[in-house]
């Protein structure tokens, strides 16, 4: 075949051990194959040259750059553990209680939430020192040291409190929600990797189809989940080529595989 350039990205898909499909995506920014294969030289008599060269491990690198997040990731390049169901998350808002209406915790309509029944803490904010005074939560008919929130959230306390700025602290949980649990021991687990893109051949003009398949990988690298304003994260799942089985999809147990539609 002709020579090409290497300078498309295409979609990445994971497959575990078994077959199923783990995960897709079509808006990576970097995909990284490096094969390198090292000699020992053997040296004897007077010649400055190696008369044997012994054949050292492979050191074939891969790696694979994201510019988001997601749980399945988190379990290819960290060994986290993912489950569906209901969460807590920690809150904190800002507001003014009303003569009329009080203050209504905003985060749980918002997000289709509920309040955490007891989970709340109402302070008083000084307008002018920052100091925060905190009201104990009352059943009923608050005095200006305390505070009442329903079930749906408004807080309300004694008119003395009319106008005052309050910070609250609450949990508030989500059903169907997505949890990503890392343990201090945590190991990824091996899958197949199928690199799927294009290139032009510069000949005519034409799209190659390409792909390259690392039939066992470990998963390894960076996954990041920091927050820098204006500045997107991007992560790196690094990949250790392990020795595949013998399957009939890969009788000879190839370790990579490259193929081009040309």
């Amino acid at each position: 075949m002709e020579p090409l350039v290497f300078d498309g990205v295409g979609t990445v898909q994971v497959y575990e051990t078994g077959g199923k499909l783990k995960f897709l995506d079509d808006k990576i920014t970097k995909v990284t194959l490096q094969l390198q294969f090292d000699w020992q030289k053997v040296m004897g008599g007077d010649s400055g040259y190696a008369f044997h060269y012994t054949a050292q491990d492979l050191a074939d690198k891969a790696s694979i750059e994201i510019p988001r997040y997601s749980d399945i990731l988190a379990e290819l390049s960290q060994g986290a553990e993912s489950e569906k169901g209901t969460v807590n998350f920690d809150e904190t808002e800002q507001g003014f209680l009303d003569a009329t209406n009080g203050y209504t915790l905003k985060a749980p309509a918002k997000f289709g939430g509920t309040l955490v029944a007891t989970s709340d803490k109402v302070y008083l904010k000084d307008k002018d020192t920052g100091k925060l005074t905190e009201l104990t939560r009352a059943a009923a008919t608050p005095t200006a040291e305390q505070y009442v929130i329903t079930a749906d959230g408004k807080i309300t306390s004694d008119s003395a409190n009319d106008g005052k700025q309050i910070v609250v602290t609450f949990k508030w949980k989500k059903e169907n929600a997505t949890r990503s649990m890392l343990s201090g021991k945590r190991r990824p687990k091996p899958f197949k990797l199928v690199h799927r893109f294009s290139l032009v051949d510069d000949r005519d003009g034409k799209e190659v189809p390409c792909q390259l398949t690392i039939w066992k990988a470990l998963g390894g690298g960076t996954l990041d989940v920091s927050q820098e304003r204006k500045k997107p994260t991007s992560n790196t799942l690094s990949l250790e080529i392990m020795e595949p089985d013998i399957t009939p999809e890969n009788p000879n147990g190839y370790a990579v595989e490259i193929i081009f539609g040309i």
